[in-house]
Formats: C-alpha cells, structure tokens, sequence
C-alpha cells in the first residue's frame, strides 16, 4: 500500500489489531421471504473480522464454503458438486514471482516490479511459467491489441515489445490480458512477450504482480512451452529498445536482453472449494435444463499494513471514489483541507480504528447472501419448470479460478445450463456510492451479447415491477475502460456460449480496501436486487423455449472482449 499512498500513509496507518466498532445483529433464524433483515444478518456473518477476508485457499475461506454448504443443507437443496457433496474441490496453489526473477539489458539489471513484472498465467492466458532467455534481441511488435505489426517469423527468438493498448478514450491503459493473449497466438515461436503497462496498472493490480496469490496447479509441460510474459515500463521499454516507444515503427530493432522468469508454489493452508447446489425443476420435459446463479465466496484476505479504517475512507471520499479502481495522486491543500474536515467529524463520533481484514462484505459479500435468499425464497415457493443451479465459485479474485475450473470441469453437463446470472457487488448503489445512484440504480453488463432474448427477460421482468431499476447497460460497452464483461466470473461461463447477465450497483471508495464492510451496506436495496434476479430466474426457468443463442460464440481458450 505503501507505494500508492506515498505521504497519505502518515495519516492513515496505525498500529494495532483490527476492530469493529458497531455490534452486529444478534443471530436469528432467516425467513423464506427475501428481507433486509435476513441479508443483513447474513452478510454481518460473512463478512466479520473471525472470517479473516475469505482469500481463496486459506481458512477464512474454507469457513465460508463450510458455512454454505450447511446453509443449503438446510435447506434441502440437492448437492451438485463432486461425489456426491456440496463442494467441488479447485486444485490451486500459492503463486508467486521468485525474487531471483531478472531482465538485464546491455549488462543493467532492471528492477524487478519496478521496471519489470513476469505474468503470471491465467486460465485463458496462457503463458509459459519460467523461461531462461540469454541474449535475445528486442524487436518493436507495434501496440498491443493492433491488427497491424510485424509478421510472427521476425519474431522468432525475440523478445516482442509492445506498447500498452489503448482505451475506448485513445489513452494507454494498464488493461492488458487481451492483447496478451493476442500477441501469444500470433508469436507462439517469440521469447518472450513484453507489454509496456507496467505504470499504467491500478494499485490493486500492481499489488497482485507482486504477491502470493491463490493459482491453479500448472498442467504438465506439453510440447513446446508458450512465450514467457512480462510487463515493463515504458522507461524499461524505451531502455530496451535504445529510444522512446511513441516514436518506433513495427519491426524496428532494440538491445540484447536476458530474461530469468519463474515462480514458486506453496500449498495452500485449506483446500479452495466451489460450492454448488440444485434446486430439481418440476418439468420433466424440461428439467434437464437448468438456470445457473452465481456469485463468488471469496475476497483478499489480509492486508500487509494495518490503517486507519476512517482516515483512509476520508482519503477515498476525496481522492479516490471508486477505491483501489482509482489511481492515487498526492491531494493537493485544498482536497487535504476536505480530507481532515471528514475525518474530523468521526473522530468526533468515534476513536481511531485499526484495520487490516479485507471483509468483502460488498465483494462479493452481497451477491453470495443474495444467492443464499434466493435459494430460501425458491424452496418455499411452487417450482418452477426447469432446474436452478446455484454454485458459489472461489477464486474470482485472484483471476476468476473457481468459475474457469467449474466451467471446464463441470459437474452438471455444460450444455444443459441455459443462462448464468452473476451477481458481484450488488449491496451498495446509492447516491453517495456512484454517480447515477439511487433505489432504482442497476448495472447490467452482457445480457445482449450471446441471447437478445436473454436481455428481452429481463427487461420484461423489470418492466412488470412496481418501481422498474433504471438499468444502466453503459458498462456493456465496446472497448469500455473498466473492462468489466471481462472481470467477473460470468464470463467463465460465456466463453462455452453460454448467455450471461451481470448485475451489479457499482465501485465505491470502498472497493478493494478494508473499509469494505456490514455497516455501510444498503439492505433494502440489497434484497431488492436479489428479489429482481429471482424473478429473471424463474422467468427463464419457466419459459416454454429455451432462450435462443443468437450471438457469435468466443473461442473457449481465446482473449476475452469487452
């Protein structure tokens, strides 16, 4: 964090142990009906301090799947995972970097997540995971994503430099995976693919580069191994290529470089685990088919540094309102002045607070709560005709394993779910959460993309509510900045063709910090929206024709497009 704050970090870290300054609602028995009380009491649950920020892979974790399974126990749901249980296993490690990783050029060692920073490999990025390289050549391949650049025999035993794509505003951004796995299929004979977006990346990202994280187990070497990936920054890039990336050609000729890539594994502390469950469908014509919801029951776990919880909210409210989403800059007087008069006024309500648990109450907190309701209202009520599948995935934050693993190892067969609706920070949404905020706020992405009637449901549904949700579909966009069809395990899902709609009320300031927690989530918008993805579900489930796949299928193993 240290490195994103700079001089913020003064007033904002502290010594101590993490606490919470609100008691939380005493335990009571959830109703079949979807309330706020129920969602309240579930995510105050989930999201406590003793669940220790759910990181894939580690006891918090391993609690919160142990606490769904016996949430849909109770319910009498039939377990869909392996072997009979609720869970399906997802064979990960902890990855990461080996500190012995180097790019040297023209005999200078670079600095290793300063300079440079080896990819790590991805379920559909599929780089090689160590590569010794001694003296390759760098060669300008143009920008990443480009149709045009240079042909994939002049990259052979090169090291492909590639300026950082641009957003849907012409600017270079950090958002590389795709052009990644671009530029892997168009130079599989390189030695190595270099993406200059290193210093474009948002904090969290940049933090992830260097981090222990949660990684599937690695196949077995098969063939020739692919291209190693790095990121550098332009300054490495322009280092390598002997003058400023902006002015190259494709094509043109840099420095010798050699390149040391690898990462260290380490078992995880508990096993990571899907939790999937079935409620049977009615029809049995129909039956077979089944409607898929989802959210993700994972989150970060535990912070490196303990803060400030409400210095750092206060510094958020001005600097940075989307939270880790939005790049930190040094606050100039005036925004210092509007950060001490915020944190002044709950000092006056409240002590210092020392903080360190990521608790996702927001994310992805309300979505698996919200699932959780669904499933509840869903037994108690007539069935509906086709099946609904409900799976918890683990793993969307360290790059959406759980949904990939569950997707190429299904347990149901693939092609009998219909659609998946995936819920991801749906508790929050209000006018001082985003801009469009409000009780009628709703963003939904991809509904259109693979099914027109997929997103003719549930526009239909909407209309027939008593307040129809103002859907904001802006984040659907082509070429969107956030990249948000790309980021959340829906896509997973839509890779195989299968129609998705992602709902979600929003980044906040809260967004992928410790802050992120019970107190400050909106329970009756919450329920609203579980109660919303209900209605599409069984809207779906009940439909005499499957919904029609209409739109172009992507390539299961290709780059995602937002």
């Amino acid at each position: 964090m240290a490195r994103h704050y700079g001089a913020v970090m003064t007033a904002i870290v502290a010594v101590g142990c993490t606490a919470s300054p609100f008691t939380p609602p005493a335990p009571a028995r959830t109703v079949s009906a979807i309330t706020p009380a129920d969602v309240r009491s579930r995510i105050y649950l989930i999201a406590d301090d003793s669940m220790l920020g759910r990181q894939a892979g580690y006891h918090g974790n391993f609690k919160m799947t142990r606490y769904l399974a016996d949430e849909v126990t109770r319910l009498g749901l039939e377990p869909g995972g392996d072997n009979g249980t609720y869970f399906q296993t997802v064979p990960m490690v902890r990855r990461a970097v080996d500190s012995s990783s180097s790019l040297t050029v023209n005999g200078e060692r670079l600095r290793l997540f300063a300079d440079f920073s080896p990819i790590r490999p991805t379920p559909t990025l599929h780089l090689g995971t160590k590569s010794s390289i001694d003296n390759a050549v760098a060669i300008y391949g143009g920008r990443a994503g480009d149709t045009a650049g240079i042909a994939p025999a002049l990259a052979a035993g090169r090291i492909v430099v590639l300026d950082a794509p641009l957003d849907a505003n012409g600017k270079r951004t950090g958002v590389y995976a795709a052009s990644a796995t671009d530029a892997l299929k168009r130079y599989p004979d390189a030695a190595a693919i270099a993406i200059a977006a290193l210093d474009l990346l948002t904090p969290a990202s940049g933090a992830g580069l260097a981090g222990r994280n949660a990684a599937l187990i690695a196949a077995p070497d098969s063939g020739r191994p692919p291209p190693v990936g790095i990121l550098v920054s332009a300054n490495a890039a322009e280092r390598m290529m002997g003058g400023p990336i902006g002015a190259l050609v494709p094509g043109g000729i840099g420095k010798a470089a050699s390149l040391r890539v690898g990462f260290t594994d380490l078992p995880v502390e508990a096993p990571a685990r899907n939790v999937v469950a079935i409620l049977r469908g009615s029809d049995p014509a129909l039956r077979g088919e089944m409607i898929a919801i989802g959210a993700h029951n994972d989150h970060l776990g535990i912070a490196p540094r303990v803060v400030d919880h409400d210095s750092l909210r206060a510094f958020n409210r001005v600097m940075r309102p989307e939270g880790s989403q939005t790049r930190a800059s040094a606050p100039t007087a005036e925004q210092w002045t509007r950060i001490h008069t915020i944190l002044d006024s709950l000092r006056r309500l409240r002590p210092p607070r020392p903080d360190s648990i990521y608790n996702g109450a927001d994310d992805d907190g309300s979505g698996s709560v919200a699932e959780l309701e669904i499933a509840e209202a869903l037994v108690a009520a007539p069935r509906p005709r086709r099946s609904i599948l409900f799976v918890w995935h683990t793993g969307e934050e360290a790059g959406l394993l759980g949904s990939s693993w569950f997707t190429d190892h299904p347990t149901v067969p693939r092609d009998s779910i219909v659609a998946q609706l995936n819920m991801d920070m749906v508790g929050r949404g209000t006018a001082q959460d985003v801009p469009k905020g409000g009780p009628r706020n709703l963003q939904l992405i991809g509904a259109r993309r693979l099914s027109t009637q997929l997103g003719d449901v549930i526009d239909s549904v909407n209309a027939r509510r008593a307040r129809p949700y103002e859907i904001d579909y802006s984040f659907d966009a082509p070429h969107h900045p956030l990249n948000r069809y790309c980021r959340s395990d829906h896509y997973m899902y839509a890779r195989y063709g299968i129609p998705i709609a992602f709902f979600s009320r929003g980044y906040h300031i809260d967004y992928h910090v410790v802050t992120d927690e019970a107190q400050y989530i909106n329970y009756e918008g919450l329920a609203a929206v579980a109660g919303f993805v209900r209605d599409v579900a069984l809207a779906l489930a009940n439909r005499d024709q499957r919904i029609m796949v209409d739109g172009p299928k992507p390539d299961p193993r290709g780059a995602c497009r937002q």
